[in-house]
């Protein structure tokens, strides 16, 4: 058997080299790259949650007093609510925590009775494409805040409503809703229905809602049962 010489075999290791050392480490580089691009992914979205998190944090303590009920915002605090929620929605909006802080704010906006300002905040909360539970919750809500700009507003949120998965959360909340835009529009015996389903639902999670069932009482005494404006044509 034949043995190559030390200068064959420096060539051939040459030539192996050519033919696939450097493939093979640029492959190892690209590897290195994406490995390390992934950790510092990572390490800027731990960053980001934390970031967002000491800002909702600090809305939580802003407003301790108003969410146990011992007080009514006061306007340094709305302000900072505001400030909080701005710099959420501008620096971390793909966070849990700019969806909470603005689904916070746009309850405080309703109260304020600022209803364009509570709907632009609803509407921005669904633009992020929130948690299923989220949607639920926020396309409810805004469906109350459309509602009480405008009866005219009843079919577009029926039409939402109507377009959420069904079996969806907060079923009783949704039906409430339901019920409240199918009397708008007059058709009375979908209403009743609708808060019932909402009453039920309500009570097989061991909870009470007296005005729906003040609002279901309020329409069995009404001549209900004559067909609907909708209903007719």
């Amino acid at each position: 058997m034949s043995y190559q010489s030390d200068e064959e075999q420096v060539e051939l290791l040459k030539n192996l080299w050519k033919d696939y050392g450097q493939p093979v480490m640029l492959g190892i580089a690209v590897t290195l790259a994406a490995v390390s691009g992934y950790q510092y992914w990572q390490k800027t979205q731990q960053q980001d949650i934390a970031a967002a998190s000491l800002l909702y944090q600090n809305l939580l303590n802003t407003v301790e007093p108003v969410l146990s009920g011992q007080a009514e915002m006061t306007t340094e605090q709305q302000a900072t609510v505001g400030h909080v929620v701005a710099n959420l929605q501008k620096d971390h909006a793909n966070s849990q925590y700019a969806v909470l802080a603005t689904l916070f704010l746009a309850q405080q906006q309703v109260r304020d009775n600022q209803l364009a300002a509570a709907r632009s905040s609803l509407e921005w909360i669904l633009d992020q494409k929130p948690s299923p539970e989220m949607q639920v919750m926020a396309t409810a809500r805004l469906g109350r805040v459309l509602l009480s700009e405008s009866a005219e507003n009843s079919q577009q949120v029926l039409d939402s409503l109507n377009a959420l998965p069904s079996g969806a959360a907060f079923l009783s909340t949704v039906e409430a809703v339901k019920g409240d835009a199918y009397l708008a529009l007059g058709d009375r015996q979908q209403a009743r229905a609708a808060y019932r389903k909402a009453i039920d639902a309500a009570e097989s999670n061991g909870l009470n809602r007296p005005i729906l069932q003040l609002k279901l009482d309020d329409l069995a005494v009404l001549p209900s049962d004559q067909p609907s404006p909708a209903q007719e044509g």
